[in-house]
């Protein structure tokens, strides 16, 4: 058994790392925490698939996920964990394929230490657990551009197949994994120009596909690009802002400064990739050179785009192109010395066991949801209704509620039958008017403060003596 162990260690390291993180995601899914964008989510799964491209179209973001998380629904039921477990699905999907063609292709400490990579980068957990599109988005991404070495190095029809189709399907789950996808098809662009001239056929014919694939989507795209530049929420490109996009995807709240470490080993490794370039010039070497290059383009021309026109570009855009980043890292030290490769991970293990202490902590106890959700099972009553005042939070409230129970503070008539309003009263937001009550017969009294998302509020209980 041991034998065998040692000869299979490489093995057991990277499944263990699926596993192992997979089993981490599972054991983050167990509450009913709803962030902003996640009430988007399901409020337009809600409805029916005509609906659900209706309601894409005029938001920000194209269907894929929308419609993969809409079939997921009507397979397995609408429960809140069963949109979870569909979020989850595609980051493991991601370290499954990292797992398997990357392996096959890079060999086992290039595979371990991309997936450790991966995994551990603070930003990842918080992002594969969201019931958004960006876990289906790194997946599409990771595959496209794997694909597109495989397509440059082998030629074979079926690689450029995999790259259009996954490079479409990026496209149609996020616009920056799209734009992640032109910079690999660029990329492979020139590679092929330099290198491989009798494959630019192949290339031509394979974004020629990704072109009519994307057609049915192109007017609701420059629909909604139009829409943007009349007037977006998110911040102006500063200095300031630049730098979040750092801190963002590798600080951590718990240990401050991580982000300067990051830094330091990512700028070791692109020099000792540049190194390795100058003295081989192996093929894998400029590889790993092109995979730093897809997220840092991506950012730069999401940079460039929201400080020509109107700001476009936000920290978690870069989420998609994370695995190439991490396929950088992997690919560059894989031949450095064992010492330096065992500081990295318990290095990369330390970051990762702070970033799942600050996940549970973000999942499980930064919000008033359970006490929230307890008071309400126990005291909201059929002919009762919940009011609340802060208008904008009223599809967020929908997930927690019932919706024919559920009504904003200055649409709601207090002069109809019922037994309790419970008031949801938000600091700074419309107040109930006293002399409506008075009017009425109704007394009001505090219940205490509870929350739902970030959003801390009391709870007033009113009704009739």
């Amino acid at each position: 058994m041991i034998a065998k162990m040692k000869e299979h260690y490489m093995t057991i390291c990277i499944w263990g790392i699926v596993v192992f993180f997979t089993g981490l995601y599972v054991s983050l899914l167990f509450n009913h925490n709803i962030w902003t964008d996640e009430a988007f989510t399901l409020q337009l799964l809600r409805g029916n698939f005509k609906d659900i491209i209706m309601g894409t179209a005029a938001d920000v973001h194209p269907p894929l996920y929308y419609l993969y998380a809409k079939i997921f629904a009507m397979v397995f039921g609408d429960a809140l964990i069963i949109q979870k477990i569909a979020a989850v699905i595609p980051m493991v999907a991601t370290l499954i394929f990292l797992a398997t063609v990357v392996r096959r292709h890079f060999g086992d400490i290039a595979t371990f230490l991309t997936l450790l990579f991966l995994t551990c980068i603070p930003c990842s957990m918080e992002f594969a657990l969201q019931v958004r599109m960006y876990s289906l988005a790194l997946f599409c991404v990771t595959v496209c551009g794997v694909y597109a070495y495989l397509a440059f190095q082998n030629g074979k029809t079926s690689e450029f197949v995999v790259l259009a189709l996954s490079g479409a399907a990026a496209a149609y789950t996020h616009y920056f994994a799209f734009v992640s996808v032109i910079v690999i098809a660029g990329l492979l662009f020139l590679a092929i120009v330099i290198w491989r001239r009798e494959r630019l056929v192949k290339w031509v014919l394979c974004v020629v596909g990704m072109v009519v694939l994307y057609l049915p989507w192109m007017p609701f795209f420059i629909k909604q690009v139009t829409s943007v530049e009349q007037g977006y929420w998110i911040p102006e490109i500063t200095a300031e802002v630049i730098w979040s996009y750092f801190t963002w995807t590798f600080d951590l709240e718990l240990v401050p400064g991580m982000v300067f470490v990051f830094l330091i080993i990512l700028k070791g490794a692109s020099t000792y990739n540049t190194i390795q370039i100058s003295k081989n010039k192996e093929e894998t070497e400029i590889f790993a050179l092109t995979c730093m290059l897809v997220p840092t383009l991506t950012v730069i021309l999401g940079v460039v785009m929201s400080w020509l026109k109107t700001p476009i570009y936000r920290d978690q855009y870069v989420f998609p192109a994370l695995g190439f980043l991490a396929l950088f890292f992997g690919l560059s030290i894989r031949n450095a010395k064992k010492q330096i490769l065992a500081v990295v991970t318990v290095f990369l293990l330390f970051v990762g066991a702070v970033q799942y202490k600050e996940c549970f902590r973000q999942e499980y106890r930064s919000t008033y949801v359970p006490q929230t959700e307890a008071f309400f099972e126990e005291n909201l009553q059929p002919n009762d209704y919940v009011v609340y005042n802060w208008e904008t939070f009223g599809f967020i409230y929908e997930c927690y509620f019932p919706k024919e129970q559920l009504e904003y503070v200055e649409r709601f008539d207090f002069s109809k039958d019922f037994g309790n309003v419970w008031f949801l009263h938000t600091e700074w937001q419309p107040e109930v008017d006293e002399a409506v009550l008075a009017a009425n017969g109704l007394q009001m009294d505090v219940i205490g403060h509870f929350g739902i998302e970030h959003n801390e509020f009391d709870i007033y209980r009113i009704y009739r003596e």
